[in-house]
């Protein structure tokens, strides 16, 4: 059994999907992170690593992930 997914689609964008000003994206880009930012990215890779050791494992959770993803964009927004 696995768990079941949160559904996608427009309301999950929410204040995500707004563009944003270009001097406003590059103020963004440039931030430096902080130190709780960098530890979980940290430990992020970390846990990603030991989940999927080897360089197979990591294309194989790619595939089923990229799979799972577009078939779920088909689902949710049909073309017009």
């Amino acid at each position: 059994m696995t768990p079941r997914e949160p559904p996608i689609g427009p309301a999950a964008g929410g204040l995500f999907d707004d563009p944003l000003p270009p001097a406003e994206f590059e103020r963004r880009v440039r931030a430096p992170l902080g130190d709780d930012e960098v530890e979980e990215v940290a430990a992020l890779v970390r846990w990603f690593t030991r989940r999927y050791p080897t360089v197979a494992d990591r294309f194989a959770y790619v595939r089923r992930a990229w799979i799972r993803w577009t078939r779920r964009t088909r689902l949710e927004f049909p073309p017009p």
